[in-house]
């Protein structure tokens, strides 16, 4: 028998004597790489969540806003046209955006959309306005998909208004025994439901009664629960505006080629607007971002020595245990050298089992909550991990697992034959 084949046989010979050990350090070793993934990967969740969330509610993949010193973008479908010529990009999506008051009383109860008189009393509160092409949107954002309540807006809508959840508030004896929004009852414009009438005072002066045609809302730190949307159309109407819009959105196949289609709209010579990634449009979500991957790095540094130190503990008194075994072995003329690495062998397989079977867990987990994702107040949470973490966990186990044998086993291999046989075991 060869030599390697001679040290891979005492190896295996001497894990399946003391089972329970070997059984004890393999899920020790389990443990420890799902440590060193699932939390990285349910950090990776949690920021995907939030970036996602801005992304797709907020600023898409690509924006263009006015340059400074002007107020909108003119001939904006000109502009559509052309960028929707590059190649990547799947839709683009005009935006109005404005604010006003929002009121609701006994004296718009039952009355009609349209031109209204401001109303004195009742509640009333302050609201980001947004108007949009429902047709074309649907292609870029989300939106139209988080109705909790009536319908989405059609492209003709004129005299409708759909309100966020915050804007619309809720009902005390709708909640009674609940709190959301931190604890607090969102109060809003007390609840009000489609088909009710509000009444929307815009800051150029224009008063006007709408019909609620549905309730929007979404989880997490996007702005679509506090925004009162209206179409293109009516808002030109208010705004006095055509073919302008406050912003283009632009959605692409592959969020990570945003420079390089940034840089073919450049090429279009668009002078009016200021031309922005999603990372660029979104300084939060990118800076979230990158703090959750400080956080990961700091952890994975934490958890590697924890697992350094556990399992070199282990396998030294797995080691130690053995040293009348090693001491049988030097005296029927085994040289030091393929002692050591009979235990390095060991330490090997230690690690390499360890690995496999964590990364069949953790395989399990991740389907598991791709398919269940994790329900949390801001949004679903899918737990994400790349290869990079995924192997290199794996690595990371063997690599401790040979380190943490090496010691105990050089030490053992240089003890006195005599020294190791007086040892009971």
């Amino acid at each position: 028998m060869s030599g390697s084949r001679a040290v891979f046989f005492l190896a295996v010979r001497d894990l399946k004597r003391d089972r329970k050990i070997f059984g004890l350090v393999i899920f020790l070793l389990i443990f420890s790489y799902i440590n060193l993934t699932f939390f990285p990967a349910f950090l990776n969740g949690l920021s995907n969540t939030f970036q996602d969330e801005i992304v797709d509610t907020g600023t898409s993949h690509i924006l263009l806003q006015p340059a400074s010193g002007r107020e909108y973008l003119d001939s904006v479908k000109n502009i559509q046209q052309k960028i929707e010529l590059i190649p990547g990009v799947v839709a683009t999506s005009t935006h109005i955006g404005g604010s006003a008051s929002l009121a609701v009383d006994g004296a718009t109860a039952g009355k009609k959309p349209g031109p209204a008189t401001p109303v004195t009393s009742g509640l009333s509160l302050g609201a980001q306005v947004m108007g949009l092409t429902p047709s074309e949107d649907q292609y870029v954002t989300p939106i139209s998909q988080r109705i909790v309540s009536g319908d989405w807006l059609s492209d003709d809508d004129t005299d409708k208004v759909v309100l966020g959840l915050y804007i619309a508030g809720e009902r005390l004896e709708d909640k009674i025994g609940e709190t959301t929004l931190f604890g607090t009852l969102m109060e809003g414009l007390g609840g009000v439901q489609p088909g009710d009438v509000v009444q929307a005072t815009f800051t150029n002066g224009v008063v006007k009664n709408y019909k609620v045609k549905g309730i929007v809302h979404s989880e997490g730190f996007s702005f679509v629960s506090q925004t009162a949307y209206f179409t293109t159309k009516e808002l030109e109407d208010v705004y006095g505006l055509h073919d302008q819009a406050s912003s283009i959105l632009v959605r692409l196949n592959d969020p990570e080629n945003a420079d390089k289609v940034k840089t073919f709209i450049i090429g279009l010579g668009i002078k009016q607007a200021d031309i922005l990634t999603w990372k660029e449009a979104s300084n939060f979500a990118e800076g979230l971002s990158q703090t959750f991957g400080i956080v990961n790095v700091v952890t994975n540094i934490v958890g590697i020595v924890i697992v350094l130190a556990t399992v070199s503990i282990v396998i030294f008194i797995n080691t130690a245990r053995k040293k009348r075994i090693i001491g049988v072995l030097k005296a029927i003329g085994l040289r030091e050298s393929l002692v050591l690495r009979v235990f390095l062998v060991e330490s090997l397989i230690f690690g390499v089992i360890g690995s496999l079977g964590g990364m069949a867990i953790m395989g399990i987990l991740l389907s598991f909550f791709k398919a269940s994702p994790i329900v949390l107040p801001i949004g679903l949470l899918t737990p994400v991990v790349g290869p990079d973490i995924f192997f290199g966990s794996a690595f990371i186990i063997i690599f401790i697992s040979l380190f943490g044998g090496y010691f105990p086993s050089r030490l053992a291999s240089r003890a006195d034959i005599i020294d190791s046989l007086k040892v009971v075991e």
